[in-house]
């Protein structure tokens, strides 16, 4: 398995390579049988994003719709926290979409469950044409050797900060393999040369429990095991927790109502665009859209703040396409799936939007295509592939889990729980979901 992930790394370190913001939104919807008129097919499909992968998103779509007039797209938009939130209620519901968006976090939850449609049968029968994608791609959309989604694209994150804001506040750059001790200094001395006007980050110790992932396995642990257990003991949490509270109690990063004011923001208005921040956890492959925005300085990034001779906390991430079982219209579905991962105009468009494309020729394509901070990103990762390890799926429970941890993670943060009591309530709890 590491090997196959590995080759893959190295094949897409040539380009850029996966976490959002923006307003649901539909452009209709469909009745029970998705039938349209004339015998014209509706599909949905679904994303999370910003408002930028919304219209690149749409314009992928337009071009579908032309080329496959007697198909219709309903097109469904939110940010990450809500996208995930709507997708469980809607699969619950017997509503899901046609075609989802689904990330390594998650999809074995789903496909255990039996939400999403095994594609073997596409695949087998050339209805969704990989055979341009290397079999680490392939292999990377699997559970138990069925095939569940399809790459849009792999990515890795950093902490990424703007070279204007660094030199505006006389702060010298985060080295690239620094220690979480680095880490705490730096962000002390952000914001003394801040003062009131911001803080060093936002608050990771709570939202999503992909944050306490890293840090896990710089402690030869994870959250989840391979066989779908508690993979983290109660001292790693402790650990983690405490950092954070400490930061929030010596305003380095935001209390939690400035952190709950701002989640979910589009990406033009979050801390870190309004400069209200100074670092950032980010997909390097959106790197290129902050100095877009922001206008001045550019974007880079270095690695997670590591444990001093600790392990290697990063892995490879990525973004999927996914047929829900409950869809109607699979094959069309399908054709969605090929043209979208495929198709020479909608991977220009695409480009790198959530990491290259997983196909060689499409990779091939977006190649020329790339601007200074996707070449950076691209740096990034040729650095970070030599210190990544495979990591396992998420087992089912991992939406409770996650709610688990966000809550008990605000109750810290507003001073509702102390770090103890949190922990041994989260680890109780989450025993329950995930037993030994």
């Amino acid at each position: 398995m590491k090997k196959n992930y590995i080759s893959m790394l190295l094949f897409f370190s040539l380009i850029l390579l996966v976490a959002c913001g923006g307003n649901e939104e539909s452009n209709g919807s469909k009745d029970s049988s998705g039938e349209g008129e004339a015998g014209e097919v509706q599909i949905s499909f679904s994303w999370w994003g910003d408002t930028g992968r919304h219209d690149k998103y749409n314009e992928i779509i337009d071009l579908f719709e032309a080329e496959n007039p007697n198909i219709k797209v309903d097109r469904q938009f939110g940010g990450w926290d809500d996208y995930w939130d709507r997708l469980t209620t809607q699969v619950s519901g017997g509503n899901a979409p046609d075609v989802v968006s689904m990330h390594q976090f998650y999809v074995s939850d789903y496909a255990r469950r039996g939400a999403l449609h095994n594609l073997n049968e596409f695949v087998e029968s050339g209805e969704l044409d990989l055979s341009d994608f290397p079999e680490s791609a392939i292999d990377s959309g699997k559970i138990d050797d069925n095939i569940y989604m399809v790459a849009k694209g792999i990515t890795m994150p950093g902490f990424v900060y703007n070279t204007a804001v660094f030199d505006e506040l006389g702060v010298e750059y985060p080295d690239f393999n620094w220690t979480w001790d680095n880490f705490i200094d730096k962000a002390n001395e952000l914001k003394e040369a801040m003062g009131d006007d911001g803080w060093a980050i936002g608050d990771l110790s709570g939202g999503q429990i992909n944050d306490l992932r890293y840090y896990a396995r710089q402690n030869g642990q994870d959250v989840f095991t391979e066989d779908g257990k508690l993979g983290f003991d109660a001292q790693v949490l402790t650990d983690w927790w405490e950092m954070w509270d400490q930061l929030r109690q010596d305003d380095v990063i935001p209390d939690a109502a400035t952190s709950n004011e701002y989640e979910g923001l589009p990406l033009e208005a979050n801390m870190f665009a309004t400069k209200k921040v100074a670092l950032l956890k980010l997909p390097v492959n959106q790197m290129y859209l902050y100095e877009e925005q922001m206008g001045e300085g550019e974007i880079h990034a270095v690695r997670h703040p590591h444990i001093e001779n600790g392990g290697t906390g990063e892995y490879v991430e990525g973004a999927y396409l996914s047929i829900t079982e409950a869809s109607q219209h699979k094959e069309e579905a399908a054709k969605f799936i090929e043209f979208f991962t495929t198709n020479e105009e909608a991977v220009k468009i695409f480009k790198t939007e959530q990491g290259p494309p997983a196909g060689t020729e499409a990779s091939n394509l977006v190649i020329e295509e790339l601007t200074p901070p996707e070449q950076r990103a691209v740096e990034f990762i040729q650095e970070t592939v030599e210190i990544s390890e495979p990591a396992p799926y998420a087992p089912e429970g991992i939406n409770q889990i996650e709610t688990l941890y966000a809550d008990n993670a605000e109750a810290i943060a507003f001073g509702q729980k102390t770090v103890e009591q949190a922990v041994e309530d989260f680890m109780n709890e989450a025993k329950s979901i995930w037993p030994e």
